[in-house]
């Protein structure tokens, strides 16, 4: 994190290159100097004849290249307000319609890339190593890995929409951004939508809608043998949230709108995935390797053709195994619509994995839990169970024995002593029309009295995760009134949120405030409170504003863009 500028007590002069804006258009000429009133005509041109710290914008419509980013520090771009069109077709030679290779401080931004159609197609590549990589605002589409809606896929025949791999043995991809972007109708063969795979160390994946795909909509990828360093060959550090997955479903395997597969240290929060394979797989596919410390909370998984939650490894011991993965927080509906019988909880083999504080509503063949193998060290408490009948019909296989209702369940597998069966309330039901907010529920102050949460944590309303001392079970906190932008009691307006340049406060009754960024770390402090906090220095993220009116603290949730 920066240094905030309302902290500093001097001043700092600093040399920096001078920036410059250039211009691409349909009606250019590569015989022109890129200016808005003399244009190129080419993407390629123009990103040749710029150098590091340039800007590239693309005026309104279509190029039908393919796109080398040739050095580091560059921005191409949609001109503000309008939208270009990267049209890549079936050209040759390179398999992505944007490659960025060995380079850094690349960013792109507000592109429509579309109609790359040849086996291992890619919308954006970036391989190697690297240093501060965005991809904001794009729309990619129609990346498929054959012109054949009916040729059949094989594990040999693949397509990517975002793919990023880290390559190098040593150097990692770090500081990647990938955010507001939609990725819709591609045939993906046995790929995935976005991926993170190999070395790459500090990333988020972020705000985009990832939708109508035949396989994976979301991956974080390690053990793939993308790195040669064993070690590092390991997407890590990295944070996916605020993703909509919708419609990832493959006719030859049980695609994930989610999937973690052999990664560590990675969270998955406030995340929306239905009608895919899997809601959420956690996984790692590679004899010998594991997947560790991976975090799911305060998401919705529901109407999912298989299960809610997949999670160990798939063939243990011939396929790796999952370790300390945590599933707290989370609101299920009706998953296993193909009704397969694996419900709403999926465990193939972890160790040392807890699942808490989760709502898990399953369908009407009444099947909640398939655990194949026994879990050794799980932590599984706390939870609402929940399905249309009797909970002596609710269904739970554990290690190879059947149990009927949740007290015969409890009683056989020594776990879920604190859990309960009954209806969340949930505000529809309706898998068409699915509102997992609750009014009135049995939910309410049922977590783990225990729970620990993220100094930043919210529900995923945004709201306080914690009420009343005690943690709600699934993915909202009930509060009968909403807080955080107004609060009632206190008459307090926080604006704008997200914020840019500043954040204004009308707080008049109380008497100082600080913020956290995400680490938990306080960058200011404030007494009396002022009527505006500038954020035009701290880097896009989450934070937290505390402010203390003397007899209690009231936490604020702000984002800055």
């Amino acid at each position: 994190m920066r240094p905030v500028a309302f902290l500093l007590c001097c001043c700092f002069f600093v040399t920096v290159q001078a920036q410059t804006s250039y211009y691409v258009s349909p009606d250019g000429s590569n015989a022109g100097d890129g200016s808005m009133a003399s244009p190129w005509l080419t993407v390629q041109f123009g990103l040749e004849h710029i150098v590091p710290g340039d800007t590239l914008n693309l005026r309104e419509g279509i190029y039908t290249e393919k796109i080398a980013i040739p050095f580091s520090g560059i921005t191409l771009r949609s001109m503000p307000g309008e939208t270009a069109v990267i049209d890549a077709g079936i050209m040759a030679p390179q398999d992505a319609a944007i490659e960025i290779y060995h380079i850094s401080d690349i960013t792109i931004e507000g592109l429509e890339i579309r109609n790359n159609v040849r086996n291992n197609a890619q919308g954006i590549l970036i391989e190697g190593y690297g240093d501060h990589f965005t991809i904001r605002n794009c729309v990619i589409h129609d990346i498929h890995f054959s012109a054949d809606p009916d040729d059949n896929a094989t594990p040999s025949k693949n397509a990517q929409g975002i793919i990023v791999y880290g390559t190098h043995p040593s150097i990692p991809i770090t500081n990647l951004l990938i955010t507001d972007n939609e990725v819709y109708n591609c045939r993906l063969g046995y790929s995935e939508g976005i991926a993170v795979n190999g070395n790459v160390d500090g990333f988020e994946v972020s705000h985009n809608y990832v939708h109508d795909l035949t396989n994976i909509g979301i991956d974080i990828i390690g053990h793939e043998g993308t790195c040669s360093t064993d070690s590092l060959d390991q997407a890590r550090n990295g944070k996916v949230l605020r993703n909509t997955v919708h419609d990832c479903l493959s006719a030859y395997a049980t695609s994930g709108g989610l999937y973690a597969d052999g990664p560590r240290d990675v969270l998955f929060e406030h995340n929306i995935s239905y009608r895919n394979g899997y809601g959420i797989e956690v996984g790692c596919e590679n004899a010998g390797t594991v997947a560790d410390n991976i975090t799911i909370r305060n998401n919705l998984f529901y109407n999912n053709e298989v299960a809610a939650l997949a999670m160990g490894g798939y063939n243990y011991p011939s396929s790796g195994k999952v370790t300390h993965a945590v599933f707290r927080n989370n609101s299920t509906l009706k998953n296993d619509f193909l009704e397969e019988g694996y419900g709403e909880i999926y465990l193939s083999y972890c160790e040392d994995c807890v699942l808490e504080n989760n709502i898990f509503y399953n369908s009407n063949q009444q099947i909640m839990l398939y655990a194949e193998l026994e879990q050794p060290g799980i932590i599984f408490d706390h939870n609402l169970f929940y399905h249309d009948g009797a909970s002596s019909s609710q269904y739970f296989e554990w290690n190879g024995n059947v149990y009927a209702g949740l007290a015969e369940f409890q009683s056989g597998s020594g776990t879920n002593t604190h859990s309960l069966f009954a209806d969340p309330l949930y505000l529809s039901s309706d898998t068409a029309a699915a509102n997992l907010h609750t009014e009135g529920s049995a939910a309410y102050n049922k977590g783990n009295p225990e729970t620990i949460t993220d100094v930043l944590e919210t529900d995923l309303d945004d709201q306080p995760r914690v009420l009343n001392d005690t943690i709600d079970c699934g993915a909202y906190e009930y509060y009968s009134e909403p807080v955080g932008i107004a609060d009632l009691q206190s008459s307090i307006l926080i604006y704008p949120n997200p914020a840019h340049q500043f954040i204004h406060l009308e707080a008049h009754s109380y008497i100082s405030a600080r913020m956290y960024d995400e680490s938990g770390k306080i960058i200011g402090f404030w007494q009396p409170v002022p009527q505006q906090i500038p954020t035009d220095k701290l880097l896009p993220g989450y934070y937290l504003l505390v402010l203390d009116n003397g007899l209690q603290w009231h936490t604020f949730p702000v984002v800055v863009e």
